[in-house]
């Protein structure tokens, strides 16, 4: 929060009061979404609201800000204001009727017309109802998004919308991102903030690995505290310019090589492994790009065998996306099973920088491939081998021209691998 002094005051609005404010021209009364909640209550809540002030219950107070025009910003209470102004309003089909809840007042179904031709001591009872508020005055943004968080730390906020509500340049980069064409096409929405939650995770990673290594991926734990760490970080500093490059780069190729079966991934859980896959091979494996039409061949055949089949990997890639799949371990384990599918999918796709090693995705093709067992002419495939025991071997030989693809590999114990050396 900066140093800036700032004064706090009570005020008592009638409704009226404020219903006038919110109608003028320009109205006097804002709800600044960007760092608010985006969704907006159902009418069921919306009627609970005027039966409890009908009934003359507390609803709470509300905060606002008071900005330089004299009009008033909604820190908190936008949607009990909301609900209010709704209501009232008779020009637009916002407008709801009363509910079930106040029939025993007789006002179910009755709308305000109603009231004010019928009901009129319910009707002075609403529009003269008052409304206990907190006025900040003298805030700047910074300081008005550390109130709301403030306000929110006893309130079911989730991540996304605490991430939003924070200010500075990563939060922005964010913003824009989110609206990248892909996130019109895939079957995820943007309720509560959801694509810019998942943007942020994604821009987490690419800082994670500005300097990739030399084998597999570094994923980083993408849970709210690392997230918040990087908002926090990067609050006034710019971002890597390769990691914002990258996360356009791979957004880029997810939407052209996807287009419509996008809206196959319907579940949030499902973006950032299918995001991971997309960055790694293009940072690994140039020609993916010529091979856009295998990869979204994948994407359909791999989302169709994780909500239709039960068998292995697929049944382990479930039951990590299940448990906390923002931690660095799950995150890993997702994205090791999508990796080694494809490149088993795509085995002959070859790597940027040839090398003699197989890289970390092609073992994981492979074991997947082989079952597991080593094939070496000694066990013939009766030797289980774990993954980290497990070594690979090329069928033409390196040093004659044979190319480091899955499709030449072979999966050996150390023993067969000694003897076929």
């Amino acid at each position: 929060m900066t140093n800036q002094k700032v004064v706090i005051g009570k005020g008592d609005f009638r409704i009226e009061q404020l219903d006038g404010l919110y109608r003028e021209l320009p109205s006097k009364i804002s709800f600044n979404t960007e760092y608010q909640r985006s969704f907006i209550w159902k009418t069921a809540k919306k009627q609970l609201l005027i039966d409890s002030i009908m009934r003359d219950y507390d609803i709470n107070k509300v905060f606002l800000r008071q900005l330089n025009d004299g009009g008033y910003e909604c820190l908190d209470g936008q949607q009990r204001l909301r609900s209010i102004f709704d209501f009232i309003d008779t020009d637009t089909d916002k407008q709801f009727p009363m509910g079930e809840c106040s029939k025993d007042l007789g006002l179910e179904g009755r709308t305000i017309e109603d009231l004010k031709d019928s009901y009129p001591q319910f009707y002075y009872k609403l529009i003269y109802y008052k409304i206990d508020a907190v006025v900040v005055y003298q805030a700047d943004e910074e300081t008005t998004s550390d109130i709301f968080l403030r306000l929110q730390e006893g309130m079911p906020l989730n991540s996304a919308e605490k991430l939003n509500a924070m200010r500075g340049i990563l939060r922005n980069n964010v913003v824009e991102m989110s609206q990248h064409s892909f996130w019109h096409t895939i079957g995820v929405g943007k309720y509560r903030f959801a694509h810019r939650h998942l943007c942020a995770q994604m821009a987490a990673l690419e800082i994670a690995n500005v300097a990739l290594p030399n084998e597999g991926l570094h994923i980083c734990d993408l849970r709210f505290p690392t997230i918040q760490r990087n908002y926090r970080l990067y609050r006034s500093v710019d971002l890597p310019q390769k990691a914002v490059s990258d996360m356009g780069d791979t957004l880029n190729f997810l939407n052209r090589s996807l287009g419509s079966i996008a809206q196959l991934i319907k579940q949030r859980t499902d973006v950032i492994p299918i995001y991971l896959l997309a960055s790694y091979l293009l940072k690994r494996y140039g020609s993916v790009r010529q091979n856009a039409a295998k990869f979204k061949d994948f994407i359909e055949l791999f989302l169709t065998n994780v909500y239709g089949s039960h068998d292995s990997p697929y049944a382990e890639y479930k039951d990590a996306r299940s448990k906390s799949t923002e931690s660095r371990k799950s995150v890993n384990e997702g994205f090791k099973i999508i990796l080694g599918k494809f490149l088993e999918f795509v085995p002959d796709l070859p790597l940027k920088d040839e090398k003699r090693l197989f890289d970390y995705g092609q073992r994981l093709a492979i074991y997947y491939r082989d079952g597991g067992q080593c094939q070496g002419s000694f066990h013939q495939g009766d030797r289980s081998l774990r993954f980290d025991e497990a070594e690979l071997h090329h069928i033409k030989p390196w040093h004659e021209g044979g190319a480091t693809v899955v499709s030449n590999g072979l999966l050996l114990c150390q023993q067969c691998h000694t003897k076929e050396s």
